[in-house]
């Protein structure tokens, strides 16, 4: 990485301050403060308005994956994930897969019951469940069949209602890399070997990405958004930790390597490159910066750049109910203390925290 990403700064880490940040984000995350009566997460808090935001299937997902992932279980964590795992489970086995009820004409995400479908594996694995199990295959099911359509992979589910939003989300295909996960755990369950379904996705992304490493996020190409671009990355660091390919393991550090060279001065990372557009300046949004830190990590590139992001990831973490979390997009009016970009900062704080155990692709948030 490029050492002028850092602005000249050389920052040396506390550790003890690394960790006892990520403490306090595993602590508001399992506080019940992210989460609703109805057992499912949120997709944020407000700071000042004390008020949440609505119920999150995929976010309820990748909590249960957090929690599984953990060396040790509280009663309380536990006692949250039971909640979490049971409202998914409800809702699936009723047919409810909406990315939200009630909006954007209830269209079937597939990235977000990717998510969920891992999070109901992992948990269920963890705790030994076996409903949490079996939902999990359900939708890892749903999924290879979507998958292996002989039609080019869509983003939206095409036995479901239609999307009416355009963006990455909606008609962009890097981020589904990150769909192996689920389909890779469901593999195990079932005692099987990893199937073409994951590898397929692999595929797709790297047609999608550059010789610098940016990767195509949506069809229009005009803009990289780095979230998606970063979920692309995920799913080739996954495919090639539990492969063995080393050409999606240097795929994935080149992804990682040319986000870098988009770090803002004050150490955070923007929504989209290029940086600045017709609109003003770029807008920071820390879910970005802690996925690039956790790769980073993983992938054995630390330097000043991804330091400086820690200590940016540490700034952005507001003292809230029994413990911290994090400002989502620090320049806007509204203080949103993001649910998600908690769950990610969290796994990357104790990534950076010396004597901690790595991540493993099966753990990944």
């Amino acid at each position: 990485m490029s050492a002028r990403s850092t602005f000249g700064i050389t920052l040396a880490l506390d550790p003890e301050g690394v960790a006892r940040t990520g403490a306090g984000l595993r602590t508001w995350l399992s506080s019940g403060t992210c989460q609703s009566p109805s057992g499912a997460f949120v997709a944020w808090c407000d700071l000042t308005a004390s008020s949440r935001s609505y119920d999150y299937p995929e976010i309820t997902g990748y909590a249960l994956t957090f929690l599984a992932g953990q060396t040790s279980l509280s009663e309380r964590e536990c006692a949250v994930g039971q909640r979490a795992a049971d409202w998914l489970t409800a809702r699936v086995r009723t047919g409810a897969l909406a990315a939200r009820d009630g909006w954007d004409n209830n269209a079937i995400y597939l990235f977000d019951l990717g998510m969920i479908a891992s999070g109901l594996l992992s948990f269920g694995r963890r705790t030994e469940v076996e409903r949490y199990l079996e939902t999990g295959l359900q939708l890892a099911n749903f999924l290879r069949r979507e998958t292996s359509s002989t039609k080019s992979i869509s983003p939206v589910s095409r036995h479901g209602p239609r999307s009416r939003r355009v963006g990455w989300s909606s008609r962009g295909v890097a981020h589904l890399g990150k769909l192996c996960q689920a389909l890779l755990l469901a593999d195990e369950v079932e005692g099987r070997a990893y199937g073409s379904g994951s590898a397929r996705l692999i595929a797709t992304v790297e047609r999608l990405q550059a010789p610098d490493g940016r990767i195509q996020t949506d069809e229009e190409g005009a803009a990289i958004m780095l979230h998606p671009h970063l979920y692309a990355a995920e799913g080739l660091w996954i495919w090639g930790s539990a492969v063995g390919d080393r050409n999606a393991l240097e795929r994935a550090k080149t992804a990682v390597e040319w986000v870098w060279t988009q770090q803002l001065r004050d150490g955070g990372l923007p929504r989209s490159a290029p940086r600045r557009s017709k609109a003003g300046p770029a807008l920071e949004q820390s879910d970005v910066t802690a996925q690039a830190v956790r790769l980073a990590l993983m992938l054995g590139l630390r330097s000043a750049a991804c330091d400086r992001a820690v200590t940016r990831l540490i700034e952005l973490a507001r003292n809230h109910d029994a413990g911290l979390a994090v400002v989502y997009q620090p320049g806007s009016p509204d203080q949103h203390l993001n649910t998600w970009a908690t769950l990610f900062a969290a796994q990357a704080l104790a990534a950076a925290t010396p004597e901690v155990a790595a991540i493993s692709w099966r753990q990944l948030v």
